[in-house]
């Protein structure tokens, strides 16, 4: 039932994308531009960062420095293009891993955690400032080796943050605010995972001076999941951003987060932390 009904939502946003097309497009393979740009206070959107945390866990402060690191990108693959509306293809993949930095006594150590993978394909329909992204991924989650040897793991448990999944996003562009929402459903989970996931956020973009490729930017991002019994994830983020191109950014950021772990086999961990991230999209 379930494979069905995702199917059905698949092919009628297809379709829909394609009825509301013209029948002459321009065709570009491998184009500059986004339909959809990255939701950069998604802490799993697919891009790349690297960050440095102080890191809580059930409200005690943890005796280590927090480092989520994420190598990935979403590249456009082909649009369909008609000036103030168009279609795009693309593909979307990212690692992420968690390390923790350690001084045990005198020793400085630099741990690895656990890795995540995220790999999918993103639909989109671009309309003047409005845009729609479905995405088809897949994400897996794994503990280090040298995290299961220093913990003395020797059985396997729940690996509930390894699922397929499909992801619906509105984004509005409006003077220097973006606003944007959806929802996704979770499904082929080895350990019956909750389906249901929703998220909303904005974020202010505003340029340093007339004609710098410098902005301001900060935003929110909610999200709230079936998994973790429904508690609200809010992150937060205020900071500086480097437009080479509009497709093409880097941002500095301090960023704030509170609710449960978004990645790794933890999700049921109940985590904030507070730090400095760096952001990079380099298509």
């Amino acid at each position: 039932m379930t494979t069905r009904i995702l199917t059905s939502l698949l092919l009628l946003t297809i379709f829909s994308y394609a009825g509301a097309q013209e029948n002459e497009k321009a065709v570009e393979f491998l184009p500059d531009v986004h339909y959809f740009d990255p939701l950069i206070l998604d802490p799993v959107e697919c891009q790349s960062y690297g960050s440095l945390y102080a890191y809580w866990e059930g409200g005690n402060k943890q005796d280590f420095i927090f480092s989520p690191l994420a190598l990935g990108f979403q590249l456009p693959v082909v649009h369909w293009d008609k000036g103030d509306h168009g279609f795009e293809i693309g593909l979307m993949m990212t690692i992420f891993f968690q390390f923790s930095f350690d001084e045990p006594g005198s020793v400085f150590q630099v741990n690895l955690i656990n890795t995540d993978f995220k790999v999918g394909i993103p639909f989109i329909y671009r309309k003047k400032r409005f845009s729609l992204r479905t995405a088809l991924y897949h994400v897996s989650s794994h503990f280090s080796e040298e995290y299961i040897f220093r913990n003395g793991l020797t059985t396997f448990g729940e690996n509930r943050n390894t699922y397929d999944a499909i992801d619906i996003h509105a984004s509005w562009q409006f003077k220097k605010m973006r606003y944007y929402g959806g929802g996704g459903m979770a499904f082929n989970s080895p350990h019956n995972r909750g389906v249901w996931k929703f998220q909303g956020g904005i974020l202010f973009r505003s340029p340093v001076k007339e004609g710098s490729k410098f902005n301001y930017i900060a935003g929110a991002d909610f999200q709230i999941l079936q998994e973790t019994k429904w508690s609200l994830n809010t992150q937060l983020g205020a900071g500086f951003e480097l437009a080479l191109r509009p497709d093409r950014t880097f941002q500095v950021m301090i960023q704030f987060f509170n609710g449960n772990l978004p990645y790794s086999q933890y999700t049921h961990l109940k985590v904030q932390y507070l730090g400095a991230t760096l952001i990079g999209h380099p298509f």
